[in-house]
């Protein structure tokens, strides 16, 4: 049995002590049958039975289908990941969104999983096939801030990857593998790019989409609710090796009190594409590299297979049968017996008044004048 009130539980509190104040201070004092007064006492015991909600957990298992598919989004969220260099201005992580949005459209009930990775690599969103769950895991990425950064590697989420991957394969050891990486390409870290070569063989599918132009773009320095605002002073080197992503500065562009990214000699940071990289990742994994400039849709680079669909059965959701309409019935049933009194109360009043003033006419009438009778 477990409980959750209705107004919380100091609500809960405060509502039946002041019914049972209003019970308890008449019954003291003796207006009317002290038994009725218990009883409304008893009424307001009930009711707080029912306002505290009482309920029984109960363990459902379901049966949805599935799609015979594991479907991992690698998403770069380093700094330079901020350039505006994307269909125009926009940054590189926005087309990135609208990308993994428009490519999951293609994986229905399949189930999908984010991995980011900057400095470190960690799951944003394990595999779920829900795909509202995800499309909000997707809107809430945002750039790695370039004072937390000390570099970093491009295939960094390859450990992570590797690790969810041999989890999952446990889990639904028929179901396909597909891999897709978005980023930039950009290696700051001292360490050499690692060979994905290894994974090449335990994926079915996937791609690997590269953001950024060779001219490059400025970086704003991203903000924990987004781009912009005010810089925090220092120079400070988003990815830790003071690379191409620049450095970070105080003034913004031109100190007019903008918050771009400036390198050592106070000029704008610049972050470029590393096309290299990008497609030796491609060719490691054995898939297609595409470069993304928002000019072409997703569905025209990119068509996924098609999966079986396979009946998954899933244990372990709770839900709660509430029972506070049993004690509500209880006191629906008082307030009908409080009516019927009130009624009888009522009924005797209006009876009492036509009584009182026809008997004190009738006593008039029978008075004699003084002085006796004529």
């Amino acid at each position: 049995m477990i409980f959750d009130p209705l107004f919380t539980w100091f609500g809960w509190a405060f509502i039946v002590i002041a019914l049972l104040t209003v019970c308890i201070i008449p019954a003291i004092r003796g207006d009317g049958p002290r038994w009725k007064w218990f009883a409304r006492m008893a009424v307001v015991a009930v009711l707080a039975l029912a306002l505290a909600r009482p309920g029984i957990p109960v363990k459902s298992s379901t049966e949805e289908y599935e799609a015979a598919a594991d479907v991992y989004f690698l998403v770069d969220t380093t700094t330079s990941m901020a350039a505006e260099d994307y269909d125009g201005d926009k940054t590189r992580l926005e087309g990135v969104k609208k990308d993994m949005l428009e490519l999951a459209k293609q994986f229905p009930g399949t189930r999908l999983s984010i991995i980011s990775f900057a400095s470190t690599a960690s799951t944003v969103m394990p595999l779920t096939t829900d795909h509202t769950a995800f499309a909000s895991a997707v809107d809430v990425l945002t750039p790695e801030m370039s004072v937390n950064s000390n570099g970093s590697s491009i295939t960094e989420a390859g450990a992570e990857l590797d690790k969810r991957m041999k989890s999952n394969q446990e889990d639904r050891p028929d179901n396909k593998s597909l891999v897709f990486y978005f980023g930039d390409g950009e290696q700051t870290s001292q360490s050499p790019v690692d060979s994905w070569a290894s994974f090449a063989s335990r994926i079915d599918s996937g791609a690997v989409f590269g953001y950024g132009t060779t001219q490059g773009g400025k970086m704003k320095e991203p903000q924990p609710f987004g781009y912009g605002g005010q810089s925090d002073g220092g120079l400070v080197d988003p990815d830790g090796t003071g690379g191409s992503d620049g450095t970070a500065g105080a003034d913004g562009i031109g100190g007019s009190g903008g918050d771009y990214i400036r390198d050592s000699q106070g000029n704008p940071g610049i972050s470029t594409i590393d096309e290299k990289h990008l497609k030796q990742l491609a060719g490691d994994l054995g898939v297609d590299y595409h470069h993304r400039d928002g000019k072409v849709s997703m569905a025209n680079v990119y068509t996924a297979p098609k999966f079986d669909q396979t009946l998954v059965k899933k244990d372990g959701r709770v839900t709660v049968d509430e029972y506070f309409w049993v004690p509500l019935l209880l006191v629906f049933a008082w307030i009908a017996v409080e009516m019927v009194f009130g009624v009888r109360e009522l009924v005797r009043l209006r009876s009492i008044q036509p009584r009182d003033r026809s008997g004190s006419t009738h006593s008039r009438s029978r008075r004699h004048p003084r002085g006796g009778r004529s």
